[in-house]
């Protein structure tokens, strides 16, 4: 993951986050970041389409929390 990739997430998952990721899906590819559709079939075509476009990158994909939203990590 590029260095501008993992600086986009930071920001996502702050509270410094645009308000059209917050309760998303998001797809950090190429040093942009992109909100999936709703349906998993769609997301699975437009990540293909992503990298087909751009074939030497590797998409992270995350959710964005609303503000006030706790999310449980377990750690093993």
């Amino acid at each position: 993951m590029s260095k501008r990739d993992e600086k986009i997430i930071q920001i996502l998952h702050s509270d410094k986050a645009p308000k059209k990721y917050l309760g998303k899906q998001v797809a950090v590819f190429g040093g942009k970041a992109y909100l999936l559709p709703e349906n998993d079939k769609k997301s699975g075509e437009f990540i293909n389409k992503l990298l087909r476009e751009h074939p030497k990158s590797i998409p992270t994909i995350t959710f964005v929390p609303k503000h006030g939203t706790y999310i449980l990590l377990i750690n093993k």
